[in-house]
């Protein structure tokens, strides 16, 4: 087989596997259903899923780069995906200030860095402020993997 005979293959074989999981993925609902062989199909609230995600989140260069002054201009997203991570383990244990309130500085780091014109990640921007952003929601992060670590 030559080689546009595979991608043309491989871009099928992708196509159908999307069709496939579209037509699993496309009949779920956002409301509790109770199955009749299955347990009742709930939102993946589990602090598992966070702890997971903030695990990818601390091997960004966004968190563990000595030159935030360098880095700063590319963590708009990191930025987006910390708060999405925190918002979703606060949700899933409201009632633990070791999560709540690692979350809560999380928020306050990015709403400094979205105020502060950061994401476009160019002037007018103040870089000084920016960097100050980006370590206030690194050290939220630290506090917010130490609290998910100690829940159970």
């Amino acid at each position: 087989m030559t080689a546009t005979g595979r991608a043309a293959r491989t871009v099928v074989t992708t196509a159908l596997a999307l069709l496939v999981l579209g037509g699993v993925l496309g009949g779920c609902s956002s409301e509790y259903t109770q199955g009749t062989s299955a347990p009742a199909a709930r939102p993946d609230t589990s602090l598992e899923a966070a702890r997971t995600k903030l695990g990818l989140i601390q091997q960004d260069p966004c968190y563990t780069s000595r030159d935030l002054l360098r880095q700063w201009p590319v963590c708009g997203r990191w930025e987006e995906e910390v708060r999405n991570v925190a918002n979703a383990a606060a949700g899933a244990r409201p009632d633990d200030r070791e999560i709540t309130d690692p979350s809560a500085a999380v928020e306050t780091g990015h709403e400094h860095f979205l105020r502060a014109g950061c994401p476009a990640g160019v002037a007018p921007a103040d870089p000084a402020t920016c960097v100050a952003a980006v370590g206030e929601t690194r050290v939220a992060v630290t506090r917010l993997a130490a609290g998910i670590a100690a829940a159970r």
